[in-house]
């Protein structure tokens, strides 16, 4: 189990969790200045300002991108449009966002499959326990094959790069429990918070999570008691990380940064509740005298709406709700994340080296209108380990600002051209779909109803002479253009299928596609991906974010589980991009590869890996047994084989036995008619000789 941290990994910016772990009292106990912490909180106050001036220009671009996702006009455009005219608003922007946040999920959480892989380095670190460890385990497997080992520098590394490998998988199998509840709760999952991250980087061009924060869990555990022997439950604490979503609006980055990594740091602004401020004084990493005194000073909050929070509030239903009345009292804290002074830092209380007091360091620091209540090194750095807590997913990269492009000012002029040729149509429809008649009020009689049209209706006309050969009532033709405007619309919202690579195909609609394709799964699922090609750039850019993320909780792990997660560099491959591929052409691959292999090549492969891939291509995985099971199956089915191959050895001895005992009778019974034989012929010659000896004895008698 890890040691408990020296400082809270950081607090959470949603609910203030996690609970702060425990942190040992400073000794001795320094008294801080507040006309220091009064300097530090004018300088960051200051460079607040600075940022926040440099976010307007985006602030106005993310509000026109949410304008027109919500299908709302911007103010200046409102203003041109004349009364009683049509403010149709299609909302074309909705549905090619949704339609990309539904691919990005799709291609990024494949059914059952990772979208990331943790490998272990080529050369991995490790202590001399794991190399010993390492190299018995290689030796008993090299045994049990039949094999003899030999310890060479070669065995060696083999034996480290295997016990490396199945220390990732076992990283990997830890991640992907942690990740089952990363946000906190239950209902905010590894997938929920990369939604809300995806359609916040298709919208405003970033998406943005915090983390790892540390959550001290307490659970139930079982062990064997020494004397009866019997298992008796234990409480045992484990540490899991936690990330939060940050919305772009509470973000206020280093906008003179070429990239976010090039940041000299970053603001978070977020508005509590009084009693949200209040609970930030029982932590021992916040300053609680000057949590209490600003408080009792400052009874109806210190929150200000900024413009875009105005904005914001006039799109929705919160147009008529006053944030700032007293009965709220909210208040405003900022928090600064990056570079500070060592010299700023020991006059807030931080403990700083003389050697670094010229250096600038990364810090934690939270203030109040302008009140410094926390300051602190990254927790991360005091601990000794590099981790990223900043995780960005940029929908399309952008040299022009370093918070990135969003899908609507892409399709900006598509979206405002669909919306200007339908209120056109609805504008002249509602002119020409009704009729327009001309009437010589001269040549109606007085009692003629001249304000209504029906049908059936008798027009009662006068005149006589020259005024009696034109008609009183005329039909006025308008030309409407309907033809011409919905041709525009249709051009238009081609342009945007161009401009965001949301076509027919990619966005689920096939009624287009060439029918050949469609005859077989295999070929839709092709014509299906190869109309996903386009988002490959996106996809990547999400990899990006993945890898960041699972990296982070790689760190989180080294620390808080060394046991499952062990010393040394893993490599964090994500996987996006390679599901771009369809499902049935790879099943297709993999069943090949399994028919066309050799019995040879067999003896490199993986049978287990095999199996797993040929059923999760098909989401099958869950059908698959443990592989404990899958052993002890095999081993039982050897076993079977062997008796069964020892019973037909003992079936063939036999019939070889009988076949010889057969054999051999035939033999003697050949060897007795062969001795009956040879005697018979022995007697005949005899007699004959007998015959021959009579016969000449009685010619010479």
């Amino acid at each position: 189990m890890a040691t408990a941290p020296s400082l809270m990994a950081s607090v959470s910016l949603d609910a203030l969790a996690p609970p702060a772990v425990e942190v040992p009292a400073p000794s001795p106990v320094r008294s801080i200045s507040s006309d220091d912490l009064r300097s530090l909180g004018q300088h960051l106050s200051k460079l607040f300002t600075q940022y926040e001036s440099d976010r307007r220009i985006a602030e106005l671009k993310w509000l026109r991108n949410l304008r027109q996702f919500l299908g709302i006009y911007d103010p200046e455009a409102e203003k041109e449009l004349a009364p009683n005219r049509s403010r149709a608003y299609p909302r074309l922007t909705r549905v090619k966002c949704i339609s990309v946040l539904s691919r990005i999920m799709n291609l990024m959480f494949p059914g059952n499959e990772r979208n990331y892989e943790v490998k272990a380095s080529p050369s991995p670190d490790m202590s001399d326990n794991d190399v010993v460890a390492a190299i018995q385990a290689y030796a008993a497997q090299v045994q049990a094959d039949g094999g003899q080992f030999e310890l060479t520098e070669e065995t060696v590394e083999t034996a480290l790069q295997r016990y490396a490998d199945d220390k990732a998988e076992e990283l990997c199998e830890l991640i992907d429990d942690q990740l089952q509840e990363l946000g906190g709760d239950q209902t905010l999952d590894y997938v929920a918070l990369n939604r809300k991250a995806a359609l916040s980087g298709i919208m405003y061009g970033l998406g943005l999570l915090e983390g790892p924060y540390v959550r001290q869990i307490e659970k139930n555990a079982w062990t064997l008691d020494p004397n009866s022997q019997q298992p008796v439950p234990i409480k045992k604490i484990t540490y899991k990380p936690q990330y939060d979503f940050l919305s772009v609006w509470d973000f206020y980055p280093d906008m003179s940064a070429k990239t976010l990594l090039g940041m000299d740091g970053y603001f978070i602004r977020r508005v509590m509740s009084r009693a949200q401020v209040r609970r930030l004084a029982d932590r021992p990493d916040f300053f609680a005298s000057q949590i209490k005194t600003y408080l009792s000073r400052t009874q109806q909050g210190n929150y200000k709406a900024k413009t875009f929070e105005s904005e914001l509030r006039v799109m929705g239903v919160k147009i008529n709700v006053n944030e700032q009345k007293a009965e709220t009292a909210k208040y405003e804290v900022l928090i600064w994340r990056g570079s500070v002074s060592g010299s700023y830092l020991r006059m807030a209380g931080v403990e700083v080296a003389e050697d670094m007091l010229s250096d600038d360091l990364d810090a934690e620091i939270w203030m109040i209108d302008g009140n410094v209540i926390k300051a602190s090194l990254n927790p991360w750095v005091e601990l000794g380990a590099n981790i990223r807590t900043l995780h960005a997913f940029q929908f399309e990269e952008d040299d022009t600002s370093v918070v990135g492009n969003g899908l609507p000012n892409i399709m900006r002029d598509s979206q405002m051209s669909v919306a200007a040729a339908t209120r056109m149509l609805l504008d002249n429809a509602s002119v020409t779909c009704g009729p327009n008649i001309e009437i010589n009020t001269d040549l109606m009689r007085p009692d003629q109803d001249l304000k209504t049209i029906a049908a059936y209706k008798i027009w009662y006309r006068e005149g006589m002479g020259p005024d009696a050969q034109f008609p009183a009532v005329r039909n006025v033709q308008i030309d409407a253009h309907l033809g011409d405007l919905l041709k525009i619309i249709e051009t238009f919202m081609g342009f945007a299928d161009m401009e965001t690579f949301v076509g027919p195909a990619t966005g689920g609609d096939m009624a287009q596609a060439p029918s050949e394709p469609m005859r077989t799964a295999a070929g839709a699922s092709m014509l299906r991906g190869d109309a996903a090609l386009p988002f490959k750039d996106i996809i990547r850019n999400f990899d990006s974010f993945t890898q960041s993320l699972v990296a982070s909780m790689v760190g989180f792990n080294h620390k808080y589980n060394p046991a499952q997660a062990m010393a040394g560099d893993y490599n964090v491959i994500a996987r996006g991009a390679t599901s771009l591929m369809a499902k049935e052409v790879r099943g297709m691959q993999i069943d090949q590869l399994a028919m066309s292999i050799r019995p040879e090549e067999m003896l490199h492969v993986d049978e287990r890996k095999l199996v797993e891939a040929r059923f999760n291509v098909r989401d099958l995985g869950d059908m698959l047994v443990p592989p404990d099971v899958a052993q002890r199956r095999k081993e039982a089915q050897e076993q079977a084989a062997a008796a069964q191959q020892a019973q037909a050895q003992q079936q063939m001895e036999a019939q070889v036995r009988e076949t010889l005992s057969q054999a051999f009778k035939n033999i003697t019974q050949g060897q007795k008619n062969s001795a009956a034989a040879d005697a018979a012929a022995v007697t005949s010659a005899l007699s004959v000789m007998e015959q021959g000896m009579n016969k000449d004895e009685q010619s010479q008698g």
